[in-house]
């Protein structure tokens, strides 16, 4: 099963290696199937983060991990198998401090859904949605600009020799996955801007729109629909709509008239 796992990353990179050479690019790029192509990505240069295979870093083993829970052996946490040293912040993490529960192993979970029960503690996200992975990675890149990076944690996302493991693989997609609906949702509120919105007492909510509204400069107004991103959901937003617009004919079955509102008005009150 080794010797597969070393051919099959081999044959990886030696794939890479002919589609970035000579002039082959551009045609052979487009016969790739999407997965070989995602896991090209993954591999770029540009994605050098989990392909940083460094014989000389240190790759912790889990036990060797949870002697680092104190001040005299230092404070080192993992979070997705990449450890970090966090000794200068010793009155955060130190035993009796809030985020000691993330000293001595890889907390992962934790970090986004808030659940320190020691007996909940898990390196296991993979139930996890896109947009809470993109939060976790915000998590992983705040350590390395504000701590010491120290090394990998043998497991779940790294082998013995600091190699990535597929379930790293899979994170990495993910956050490739996220960060295109990201891009995704920017476009939407370029397209559907987001309304202005007031509230009193003795009115209600106001909603209108303006040619500034949703901090989108352009050169029409709208009227206020409420935008739901997938037809039948439940959650939506309170959107400025160009009535003649193409992208608002294409999209018309995620709009809805609010109740007491007239078609064309670009200012509603409701309840």
């Amino acid at each position: 099963m080794t010797i597969l796992k070393y051919v099959w990353f081999g044959l990886l990179l030696a794939s890479i290696y002919l589609i970035y050479s000579e002039n082959y690019f551009q045609i052979t790029w487009h016969f790739l199937p999407k997965e070989l192509k995602n896991l090209i990505h993954i591999f770029s240069k540009t994605e050098l983060e989990l392909l940083d295979i460094n014989k000389t870093e240190k790759v912790f083993t889990k036990d060797e991990l949870k002697k680092y829970n104190n001040i005299e052996n230092g404070l080192y946490l993992s979070i997705l198998g990449q450890v970090f040293d966090v000794t200068k912040g010793a009155k955060h993490y130190e035993p009796g401090a809030s985020y000691h529960i993330f000293v001595g192993c890889d907390a992962s979970l934790a970090f986004v859904t808030g659940e320190f029960d020691e007996n909940e503690i898990t390196d296991d996200v993979s139930e996890l949605s896109l947009e809470k992975i993109k939060a976790l990675d915000d998590w992983v890149q705040f350590y390395k600009t504000n701590y010491i990076y120290k090394g990998k944690l043998s497991g779940r996302y790294f082998n013995e020799d600091g190699s990535p493991t597929i379930e790293s693989l899979k994170i990495k997609q993910k956050l490739i996955d996220a960060k295109k609906e990201i891009e995704n949702e920017e476009k939407k509120k370029k397209l559907f801007p987001t309304c202005n919105i007031e509230w009193k007492a003795n009115i209600g909510t106001t909603l209108w729109c303006s040619k500034r509204s949703g901090g989108i400069e352009r050169d029409w107004i709208g009227v206020p629909r409420m935008y739901f991103e997938m037809p039948g959901s439940k959650q939506h937003r309170c959107a400025c709509v160009n009535l003649d617009s193409k992208e608002y004919k294409e999209n018309k079955g995620n709009f809805k008239e609010y109740n007491g509102c007239s078609t064309t008005s670009i200012k509603c009150n409701i309840k």
